[in-house]
């Protein structure tokens, strides 16, 4: 390690990767950013990726990335890259304003991620909504979808985690031994020891690992790439939307069809952002056609029409209606057609 930090001192590397806190920690902005020539000239690019939590963790969660724009003014003409899948006109002004970009150069994609059926709806029991799901645990064990199911706080998580033991009973472990490492049902968050959090991303990771549901908070999150996540469970109302398809994106990272259910219980909507609660509410009032537009709409890049989405054959009716989102269902004219 010591001679690793000489040869970064040195500049003997092409590329370095830090995090915010190892880049402007007291030792590497006086010793490398401030008193090194080599630095000071030679520096070609600096890129930040998932630019958009500046705006969303750079106060409170991790407050060293509201430093970032001290670096416009020690590299005031090396080039800023700046890359994040999920920006909302919002984002692009905080992010402008924190890294003093004011000739920013933009390029832009659709964030859409048209293998992902959504769907939304208020619920209140757990067991109820996704008794099927449990269901299917019981039935197939090991060869049960993988799932991912998000809470909004810790204390949450834990309840459900016990309750879903306890409803399961048995059929929570495979083979019914009653162990940590046998369980189908695990727990995911911050406050965690290093050693289980891995053992739960490892064993999620395979394709044939134990663990079939993960209760999890946003520590699962940035970072993880699992290619085979089958669906992703929303249990409570997300702040926001950019935080809610950030999420949505865990699910379906191989391209395969996969599954985003949101279910908006009692009371999560009132730590939510406006933008959410406009979200539900045009939703449930029907003055959206389409969940997925209607989220699509908030983000830089997005387009009117999905041209992705339209490659889709849908089992029932071969159109792409069906596979978009839960709205879209019901209105396919396929579908109506079926029903009489």
């Amino acid at each position: 390690m010591f001679g690793l930090n000489i040869g970064v001192k040195k500049g003997e590397y092409s590329i370095l990767y830090m995090s915010p806190e190892t880049l402007l920690n007291l030792e590497a902005w006086k010793d490398i950013l401030l008193s090194s020539k080599v630095y000071a000239e030679k520096v070609s690019l600096i890129a930040i990726d998932e630019a958009h939590i500046l705006e969303s963790w750079g106060e409170t969660f991790r407050p060293t990335f509201a430093r970032l724009g001290e670096l416009r003014s020690h590299f005031p003409c090396v080039p800023f890259l700046m890359l994040t899948a999920t920006c909302t006109q919002h984002i692009l002004k905080q992010i402008t304003t924190r890294i003093y970009l004011p000739n920013l150069k933009m390029y832009t994609a659709s964030p859409d991620r048209p293998n992902i059926y959504l769907e939304c709806k208020r619920a209140t029991d757990i067991f109820k909504e996704l008794n099927w799901l449990f269901q299917e645990v019981k039935e197939k064990g090991i060869k049960a979808r993988k799932t991912l199911i998000y809470v909004r706080s810790l204390s949450k998580g834990g309840c459900l985690f016990r309750d879903i033991l306890g409803h399961l009973r048995e059929y929570a472990f495979h083979e019914k031994r009653k162990t940590h490492n046998s369980s189908y049902i695990a727990l995911y968050h911050a406050g965690m020891n290093s050693k289980d959090l891995n053992y739960i991303l490892e064993e999620i990771s395979k394709p044939e690992g134990v663990i079939r549901i993960a209760i999890c908070t946003i520590a699962f999150g940035m970072g993880i790439n699992i290619p085979d996540i089958d669906m992703v469970i929303h249990w409570g109302a997300c702040f926001s939307i950019m935080d809610y398809w950030q999420e949505v994106g865990r699910a379906g990272r191989d391209g395969r069809k996969a599954k985003a259910l949101y279910f908006i219980t009692p009371g999560s909507l009132l730590h939510a952002s406006d933008e959410m609660k406009n979200l539900c509410r045009s939703v449930e009032k029907k003055d959206s056609k389409c969940f997925r537009s209607a989220i699509l709409s908030h983000f830089i890049g997005h387009t009117k029409t999905s041209q992705l989405v339209c490659t889709l054959q849908c089992t029932d009716c071969n159109c792409s209606r069906c596979n978009c989102c839960y709205l879209c269902y019901h209105e396919c004219p396929c579908r109506k057609t079926q029903d009489n």
